[in-house]
């Protein structure tokens, strides 16, 4: 009887079996793994806006340097144009400026404190102010036939806008994840 084929039956992945036992966790276990879980997002988060700070202060600096230059973008140095040589855009000082207190903008956004100066508290713009401001360098150059090199160079501002306001989307999601998982413990008597 031993040669004959046996049936075996298929089972379902969420059908409980032998190989797999199902580990519930005690209160505690709870405690400390979302405990866990929040040092962890802190220490990502804190990461992060580090990150994301010492990006902002390079790009800031780099718009300094742009404002004692000769008004050229800085990727015609790396990446010349086939054209030649182009005309800087116009009010390129002004939008320079511009640029640097929409960087000093961002920066308020990376890291939320309170900044006061002369007993006034600093706050930033909303995030749809500073989108629209950092459009208007790009949107000049789009429309006065700029090479891609300088409507990148002034898109800086907007694309720095956007990370710093997608990082602190995800950092909101994380912190109502964490809080959901918080209510979703439950009490396992006998656990």
């Amino acid at each position: 009887m031993d040669a004959l084929r046996r049936r075996n039956p298929f089972k379902y992945s969420s059908e409980p079996s032998e190989l797999h036992d199902t580990h519930i966790l005690d209160e505690q276990e709870q405690s400390e793994l979302i405990d866990n879980i929040k040092n962890l997002n802190a220490t990502s988060n804190s990461q992060n806006r580090m990150a994301l700070q010492i990006t902002l202060a390079l790009s800031f600096l780099l718009h300094i340097i742009y404002i004692f230059s000769d008004y050229n973008s800085p990727l015609i140095v790396v990446f010349p144009p086939a054209s030649g040589p182009e005309s800087p855009l116009y009010l390129s000082p002004v939008l320079t400026l511009l640029a640097i207190i929409l960087h000093a903008n961002a920066a308020l956004l990376t890291h939320p404190r309170k900044l006061i100066i002369a007993k006034r508290r600093i706050m930033p713009l909303p995030y749809s102010v500073a989108f629209g401001l950092s459009a208007i360098s790009p949107t000049i150059s789009v429309l006065s036939g700029k090479t891609w090199q300088t409507t990148a160079w002034w898109s800086t501002a907007a694309f720095l806008t956007w990370i710093v306001h997608a990082s602190n989307k995800w950092i909101v999601q994380e912190k109502e994840s964490i809080s959901e998982l918080e209510r979703m413990k439950y009490v396992s008597a006998g656990a």
